[in-house]
């Protein structure tokens, strides 16, 4: 009996035990399992964006005024006022300097007196003339003087339109470098006085190198092409601290020969300036755009990768399948650049996401579009 109940203890124990071995085997595996199931990382896709576009290039420029002209003054004597703030945009025929005007005045009152008197005299000796009371000379002579007198008036009223110094056209003063008070001696140069500087319209001036040159004469390569640009291709610029280029102007002029200390090309496109909000010397981003409007697609920058193979996309397949697809660019247009080849309109690019992918991976996509362009 003790036998009986010895064996039945044991064989309990070991049931027990064997049961417990299975469940924690079971446990495990379970969990292998859990561990080895498939990965499919999630992805952001869009189809490239069909855009019109066309090409551009962006250069260093520098705004410079139109016109710059130092007022001087033209006739000796004391400063007496100054009418305008430094810095201060005026408009044209603006009073800005008086000289002091009471011997100009006085020497137009003097001239005036001269000659009515000589007048009188003209006309007194043509009548004696006619009279045959006096000769053909005195008659000469007295024109002679009348004439003299006319002259002498216009130089005093001249001298005296010289004591006030006025803005020759809407622009923007500098400052003044001669304080009322001062003595302006006669000086044949003239003194200087201030310097004013017309900004309505604006040049901007910027150069492109001679590699660009032939890269642009490739495309244009037709000689009245070429000469058609000047006064009639868009330009536009931007300012630091602004998003795009929203400033239009167009081309005026380009030089007609390769600075040789620069290898560049010198150009200059003119703005309107309505606002008067650039002023000369700031520094400005300029886009001159060149060729035809052309189809292009337009995926963002930052979905192209490269390695040694060159640049490279992937793509996703009707299966959720990921793909490499080497590609060709072309122009960028920040935040997107084109594709030249490589890529059709209907396939859907990977734009996020891709650094999880590996080819024949399958993934977890969700699509999205692309926005397009702005004009500029």
């Amino acid at each position: 009996m003790n036998n009986l109940m010895q064996f039945n203890v044991a064989y309990h124990r070991y049931f027990s035990r064997n049961l417990l071995l299975v469940f924690l085997v079971s446990g495990i595996f379970a969990g292998c399992s859990k561990e080895t199931s498939v990965f499919h990382p999630e992805i952001t896709i869009a189809k490239p964006l069909n855009q019109e576009i066309r090409n551009y290039e962006v250069f260093d420029g520098t705004l410079a005024p139109l016109l710059t002209v130092n007022l001087e003054a033209r006739v000796p004597g004391y400063l007496s006022k100054i009418l305008f703030q430094d810095g201060a945009f005026v408009k044209k025929d603006d009073l800005l300097f008086v000289i002091e005007q009471d011997q100009y005045s006085q020497q137009v009152k003097l001239n005036e007196a001269i000659y009515n008197e000589a007048k009188i005299e003209y006309g007194r000796q043509k009548s004696l003339l006619a009279e045959n009371a006096t000769s053909q000379a005195a008659v000469d002579k007295a024109l002679s003087s009348l004439l003299q007198a006319e002259a002498n008036l216009k130089l005093a009223k001249i001298n005296f339109g010289y004591t006030e110094v006025r803005a020759p056209f809407d622009g923007l003063m500098g400052k003044h470098l001669i304080d009322v008070g001062s003595y302006l001696g006669s000086d044949p140069q003239g003194i200087k006085l201030a310097t004013i500087q017309k900004i309505k319209p604006i040049y901007v001036y910027f150069s492109i190198n001679e590699r660009d040159l032939l890269k642009y004469q490739s495309k244009n390569i037709d000689e009245a092409n070429r000469k058609a640009i000047v006064n009639s291709l868009p330009v536009f610029i931007q300012l630091q601290g602004e998003l795009g280029f929203a400033h239009e102007g167009v081309l005026d002029f380009a030089a007609n020969l390769i600075a040789t200390d620069t290898g560049s090309l010198q150009l200059r496109a003119i703005f309107p300036n309505e606002k008067i909000e650039f002023i000369p010397g700031l520094y400005a981003r300029v886009m001159a755009q060149y060729g035809n409007l052309h189809s292009a697609l337009l995926i963002p920058s930052n979905a192209v990768l490269t390695d040694q193979q060159g640049n490279y996309i992937y793509v996703i397949d009707n299966e959720k399948k990921a793909h490499r697809q080497n590609v060709s660019l072309g122009q960028k247009f920040n935040p997107l650049v084109e594709v030249i080849q490589g890529l059709s309109a209907d396939q859907k690019v990977v734009i996020n996401g891709f650094i999880n992918l590996s080819e024949d991976q399958v993934a977890d996509p969700k699509e999205v579009a692309i926005e397009s362009l702005p004009n500029r």
